[in-house]
This record gives structure tokens, C-alpha cells and sequence, in this order.
């Protein structure tokens, strides 16, 4: 930590309130490298400003009081907004794929179910061409029976004018 004054002489107690008060942002367990404080007065105006990384992102706030301390306090504070603020948005890319993995898929059955009607229809038992004269000539159609020699479920369905596939579950 390198804490720097512009036309302000650091006093050990100033030092140790900007230590004391850094140390509060422990608590979001980041490591905080290259800290730099600079704190510097103009006219009646105390500001402090720090600069930091954090993972990799340069993380800057400022402040500006009429009282130096006040003005480190609020330094403080707007510094632990931006680190909760960087650490909500990583975890807010995770969670939301778990939930929605888990929790959508349900509700969305949930709303087919009421909305869907099941209908069981008699499955006919058709040899391989009784079942290709019954399927229309429309691209996309099916027709589901079961196999006369094996007993087998099958459906047939016609991909364009000429083709013709058995799909065998």
C-alpha cells in the first residue's frame, strides 16, 4: 500500500485511519494489489482518491469532503461498492444457468401438461406397404403402426416427394 499527499503533509494517525479503514474490505474475501491512496487538498476541499487491482481490473474511486476523514470514509465506501458490484456479476453469470437448468424445464412441463391434450389412438397392425399407401403425399406426414411381421412399434414418414423412411424406436 503506497498512500501519497499533494500538499498535505501524511501524519501517522491520517496513515493509520487509511489503514484501518482499508482493512474493512477484507471481508469480501479479494485480494486488492497495487493500493495506492493519494489524498491532497485544495483550497477547503479534502480529496482522496485510490487506484487498485483486483483480479486483474483496475479499480478506481475518489472523494471529496470538507474533512479529510470523512473524506477517506466515504473513499472507502465507494470502493467496497464497485468490489460487491464486480463480485455480484460474477456470480450472476453462474447462477442463473443452474437455475435455469433446474427450474424452468419443470415449470415449463408443468404449463404443457395443463395446456396439452393426450390422445392414444388405436395402433393399427399393417404390413410394411398397407402403411406406405396410408401416408399422405404431404412432405413431413407419419404414420404409426405396428409391424404385422414382428410386432414391432414403427413409424414411416415421407421426408420429400420420392423419399420414404422407417424409423424403427
Amino acid at each position: 500500500m503506497k498512500i501519497t499527499g499533494r500538499r498535505l503533509v501524511i501524519t501517522p494517525a491520517l496513515r493509520q485511519h487509511v489503514e484501518n479503514r482499508l482493512e474493512r474490505l477484507a471481508r469480501y474475501e479479494v485480494k486488492l494489489s497495487h493500493l495506492e491512496v493519494i489524498l491532497g487538498v485544495s483550497k477547503l476541499q479534502h480529496c482522496a482518491e485510490v487506484v487498485c487491482t483486483m483480479q486483474g481490473r483496475r479499480i478506481q474511486a475518489k472523494a471529496s469532503t470538507q474533512e479529510m476523514y470523512a473524506t477517506i470514509d466515504q473513499l472507502v465506501d465507494r470502493l467496497g461498492v464497485q468490489i460487491r458490484k464486480h463480485k455480484e456479476r460474477q456470480t450472476d453469470h453462474k447462477e442463473p444457468t443452474k437455475r435455469s437448468v433446474r427450474k424452468v424445464p419443470r415449470q415449463a412441463l408443468r404449463q404443457e401438461e395443463e395446456e396439452l391434450e393426450v390422445i392414444r389412438p388405436v395402433r393399427a397392425v399393417l404390413t410394411l406397404e398397407d402403411a406406405k399407401r396410408r401416408l399422405d403425399s404431404l412432405p413431413g406426414s407419419l404414420v404409426v403402426f405396428t409391424a404385422l411381421s414382428s410386432g414391432k412399434l414403427q413409424i414411416l414418414q415421407r421426408i420429400d416427394r420420392d423419399r420414404v423412411v422407417l424409423i424403427d424406436p
